[in-house]
């Protein structure tokens, strides 16, 4: 029996400092070398990363995009690339455990998803994500986040979504782009996720493929491009994949939200461009709204 080839596709946007120790660590995996391939889609990158790639690691498919995609647009861009039945989205900010791929795949199912361990990178005995939880308000929370890591976490099984650093999907189930374009980055993979639970692809947590991640390495924790993100897309999930009650509510916190940043930033209590960041979200949030709203209908047919 033929076993099945993996991708593992790493998107990059000026991370050339974080690729070394990710492909050292890649190359170094248990999984045999005729397993699985190696692609990176870099978003435009400025820091001379193509050209370190094609150099220091000729193994490595580098697809060069001409603009800065995001994580969801750049891992949508190297889907046709791929040409493995299993797709593994892994970030250019990891370290990966030599037994990370070899555990991962071997908790893959036909037609569903698998979810690494994270580890923080500057700790490793703190967990960064045990697979995601989906809280009442529509939020998606890494389970064990910041936890000190005492083996609370090693029992495999069901979760409700992945952290997109470090994923696996069967590229079978797939019937149109991984993830939702528009989303650039942040909240892309618990819609996908959430999608997949409403469709009956279930998500299992493989508690050795195990993961050091720079949290944050990206984008940095609450910057404007993480707090306009943020605040958009985790509305448009949950008006996309929640119910009625949670699509409404999800929307009128993000107004709330919005007016509370206003009056914190005149007030002087909260810095000009975080407070412009959330009012901006608000308002890409109701540019998109009507169009996310006609595609509820075929997300949730089956509800």
């Amino acid at each position: 029996m033929n076993e099945p080839l993996v991708t593992v596709l790493v998107v990059n946007f000026n991370g050339r400092r974080h690729l070394p120790a990710c492909l050292a660590a890649l190359a170094e995996q248990t999984l045999p070398r005729h397993r699985f391939e190696v692609v990176v889609v870099d978003n435009a990158s400025r820091d001379d990363s193509v050209a370190w790639l094609r150099r220091e690691h000729p193994w490595v498919r580098v697809v060069a995009r001409p603009d800065n995609a995001g994580f969801a647009g750049g891992n949508n861009a190297g889907l046709p690339f791929a040409r493995g039945r299993y797709l593994v989205l892994l970030n250019n900010d990891t370290i990966p455990d030599p037994h990370w791929l070899s555990e991962l795949v071997s908790s893959a199912h036909s037609g569903g998803c698998a979810a690494s361990k994270l580890v923080f990178a500057h700790d490793p005995t703190l967990v960064n994500s045990a697979g995601l939880d989906l809280l009442r308000d529509g939020r998606g929370a890494d389970r064990g986040f910041r936890q000190r890591d005492c083996g609370q976490f090693e029992q495999g099984g069901p979760v409700f979504a992945g952290c997109g650093a470090a994923v696996l999907f069967d590229t079978h189930a797939l019937d149109g782009p991984l993830f939702d374009p528009r989303y650039f980055v942040y909240y892309e993979d618990l819609d996908t996720f959430w999608r997949g639970q409403l469709a009956g692809r279930p998500t299992v947590y493989a508690p050795r493929s195990l993961v050091r991640h720079v949290h944050g390495g990206s984008a940095g924790e609450e910057s404007p491009l993480f707090r306009y993100h943020v605040e958009r897309n985790r509305t448009l999930t949950s008006l996309r994949n929640g119910d009625l009650f949670l699509a409404a509510t999800a929307a009128f916190g993000l107004a709330l939200r919005s007016a509370r940043s206003l009056a914190r930033w005149l007030a002087g209590r909260e810095r000009r461009q975080m407070a412009l960041a959330t009012l901006r979200a608000f308002a890409a949030f109701l540019l998109l709204a009507p169009a996310v709203l006609a595609e509820r209908a075929a997300t949730r047919a089956g509800v």
